[in-house]
């Protein structure tokens, strides 16, 4: 043991000698700097701009009283008026952003159709949905399998090459105890690094202390030891080191960057998905026809969905209200069957991914931070959802008043309903994440050790 202990001395000092080495090392921890600044400054900025809205969501209000001192029609309100459906971060995201700068942070909604609306935010394909973010958990999940890289290709391959592993070797030591030691030295130094960034994120974002602390510290740690394992199995097969550093760097590219993509392109195919654009398309072309279709067929669609409202007055004026609300309500019941389809869609895409994330410890880890800081695709469709109950809520306020031509006044203003949506940690599913990296990680871990049990060390 005392060899042993020698030996990691040994490995620190070698270490300060690598100017290389120490360079990249603060390369990374300055990027993982970034990365935390980066995060929190994104959180702070929705923040600030969410805490805004209540401020023009009175402003509006305040103009529309200039505007209509007196009881007025209620259609007209609804027209005008606009409110938010708002969707508050956690804590956590700040360190792992997951879809919160991919996804609007909050819908500004009118009584018009909603559909046009809740996706008139959306520009980007939802295949990016599934993708992270430059944060705290890209820095973990990308660069520190390079850094490990960096620090392991050449793990017994320099000695050998320099000469020094016969002499090594002729010492009472075996090459398992100095293997040993060097990948304590090497794992003590991305660990220290890996857990000192995440807690210095930690006390940045301030997240509460609690158990999706060790979550995430278990995460990161066991990722670490999955790439120190892939080392300890290129290591075995005893190559040069520039072999080493081009198998490394394949596996890197093979599991971060290949299989990432074919893994999107087989989402992709196997579930495909809508955009958001053409349920606005759809939506607004179905609108625009309400203007040339027969009122009493636009009412009669109406009133098969709202029975209730069956009773109110014929319409023989060219422009009410009630009818304009109408036919914008069946633009949104035209396109339900798309925007259940794009919602189920990105769900069964997002599952597939769960099912085979195994695949790639990337997208695995990747995937459970985002779940731990409630960042993820289903926390972005269950705000979806509340902003679809929301503006529900906003049309059972309204329509009494435009139905029956009630007067909307002053006092109304205070009786509509507000919303808010703060994000929820999916920590079963971050959970079922460190499940599945534990096997991975012990696989691996296992193979290595049969290799070099299987293939001893030789000295030349």
């Amino acid at each position: 043991m005392k060899i042993f202990w020698i030996l990691v001395q040994y490995e620190w000092r070698h270490f300060k000698a690598a100017k290389g080495l120490v360079v990249l090392t603060g390369l990374v921890l300055l990027v993982g700097l970034y990365g935390i600044y980066y995060g929190t400054t994104e959180i702070n900025r929705q923040r600030q701009h969410l805490a805004e809205l209540p401020t023009l969501a009175h402003h509006n209000v305040e103009e529309l009283k200039v505007k209509f001192p007196k009881p007025a029609d209620a259609g007209e309100i609804g027209y005008y008026h606009t409110t938010f459906a708002v969707h508050h971060p956690l804590n956590w995201a700040s360190l792992s952003l997951g879809q919160r700068d991919v996804n609007p942070s909050y819908v500004k909604l009118r009584l018009l159709g909603l559909q046009g609306q809740l996706y008139a935010a959306e520009n980007v394909n939802p295949t990016k949905m599934l993708s992270g973010n430059f944060d705290l958990a890209f820095v973990l999940v990308y660069l520190f399998p390079l850094l490990i890289i960096a620090l392991c290709f050449n793990l017994l391959s320099s000695e050998r090459e320099q000469g020094i592993l016969p002499l090594l070797l002729a010492q009472p030591v075996s090459a398992g105890v100095v293997v040993g030691a060097k990948l304590t030295f090497r794992l003590g130094l991305v660990l220290g690094l890996a857990w000192g960034l995440s807690g210095l994120g930690m006390l940045w974002a301030q997240v509460p202390l609690d158990g999706r602390v060790g979550v995430w510290l278990a995460l990161v740690m066991l990722y670490c030891l999955f790439w120190f394992g892939v080392a300890l199995v290129v290591t075995a097969w005893q190559r040069p080191s520039a072999f080493n550093a081009v198998a490394l760097v394949g596996v890197w590219l093979l599991l971060l960057v290949l299989v990432p993509g074919l893994l999107n392109v087989y989402v992709a195919a196997k579930r495909p998905v809508p955009q958001g654009i053409e349920l606005t398309v759809k939506q607004r072309e179905e609108i625009h026809g309400g203007w040339d279709k027969p009122k009493a067929e636009t009412m009669q669609r109406f009133f098969a969905l709202y029975p209730q409202w069956r009773d109110t007055a014929t319409i023989r004026e060219r422009f009410v209200w009630r009818w304009y609300y109408a036919f914008q309500h069946l633009g949104d019941v035209s396109v339900q069957p798309l925007a259940a389809a794009y919602t189920t869609g990105l769900r069964q895409r997002y599952e597939l991914v769960e099912k085979l994330n195994w695949l790639s410890p990337a997208i695995n880890v990747q995937t459970s931070l985002n779940a731990l800081a409630g960042s993820d695709l289903p926390t972005h469709l269950a705000f979806q959802q509340s902003a679809v109950r929301y503006h529900d809520a906003l049309r059972t306020y309204y329509y009494p008043f435009i139905f029956n031509k009630t007067p909307f006044t002053h006092t109304d203003y205070a009786g509509e309903p507000t919303h808010t949506f703060t994000s929820t940690s999916e920590t079963p599913t971050a959970v079922q994440g460190l499940w599945k990296l534990l096997i991975s990680t012990g696989v691996v871990g296992a193979v290595g050790l049969l290799l070099f049990r299987a293939r001893p060390v030789a000295p030349r």
